[in-house]
């Protein structure tokens, strides 16, 4: 059943912001849906929402280019009426480290997850300051924003910019009613989310060894997280950014096997012990 409101996900054709679309859909939220580039995908996305019984509508841009977020928030709101939740997820990942990282990388880490996400979360701001709505501003950060990992200076530096940008954002928006936080995903097995083929997936099948509660985590885990902060039953809560990494960074722990092997002295213990092989 609608609920009467409107929520916009960015990046929702795969991954985190699939989950996080079907799962404000089925809290009875109109659904806007943002992709870049996964059309076929996306178009599975939009017929399950529908399915649902809410209303939904496609939107197409690159957050690197600072007049898609206006964009987005226009068409939103042209389409579904209105906008009461924005979900900032669209980003990607590049891990190199100092030695090897280029400029052109840096860039457009910074393009699209940095400015695009300052530039949507104004957007909605606006919008929500303009027609009095008492709003909620979401940002997907990492669980890389709290825990260095090697190769990671540019990715999880910005994702930490993130995080103290929602504080700022919080204050400037409390007198309006509207909520910012974030979600900082850790490990999430997006690509092989099923049993038999997270077995033999190459990092999924040994990630969770590295996560006190001994599992991965999964979209529907996120997008859970995002539903809470989303309700009204977090209506008190804003300018927070809440690990959903299953106890990763509580221990700072490495994700991988290759990652311990890169940049620990541990290659004569590993062949020691056989339930690593």
């Amino acid at each position: 059943m609608r609920n009467g409101k409107v929520a916009l996900i960015t990046g929702a054709s795969k991954g985190i912001g699939r989950g996080v679309a079907y799962a404000l859909a089925r809290e009875g939220y109109d659904i806007a849906v943002h992709y870049n580039s996964s059309d076929q995908e996306v178009l599975e996305v939009v017929s399950k929402i529908e399915a649902m019984g809410v209303k939904t509508c496609l939107l197409k841009g690159d957050m690197g280019d600072p007049d898609v977020p206006g964009k987005l928030v226009n068409e939103t709101v042209e389409k579904l009426g209105r906008l009461d939740v924005l979900v900032s997820n669209a980003g990607f990942t590049v891990f190199e480290g100092i030695l090897d990282i280029t400029v052109e990388k840096m860039d457009a880490l910074y393009n699209v997850n940095f400015r695009g996400m300052i530039l949507m979360g104004q957007a909605a701001a606006r919008y929500m300051v303009k027609e009095g709505i008492k709003g909620c501003i979401l940002f997907n950060t990492s669980v890389r924003s709290f825990s260095p990992h090697g190769s990671d200076g540019v990715y999880g530096s910005l994702k930490a910019g993130l995080n103290r940008m929602i504080e700022s954002f919080a204050i400037d928006l409390g007198k309006y009613g509207i909520r910012v936080n974030g979600f900082s995903p850790g490990v999430t097995n997006v690509r092989a989310p099923e049993p038999e083929d997270e077995a033999i997936h190459p990092f999924y099948k040994d990630s969770h060894r590295f996560i006190p509660l001994r599992r991965n985590g999964y979209a529907e885990d996120m997008a859970g997280a995002v539903v809470w902060l989303a309700s009204e039953a977090a209506s008190y809560v804003t300018g927070q950014v809440i690990r959903i990494d299953g106890g990763l960074s509580v221990v700072g722990a490495p994700e991988s096997f290759k990652e311990l092997q890169d940049f620990f002295q541990i290659e004569d213990k590993l062949k020691d012990m056989p339930e690593f092989k």
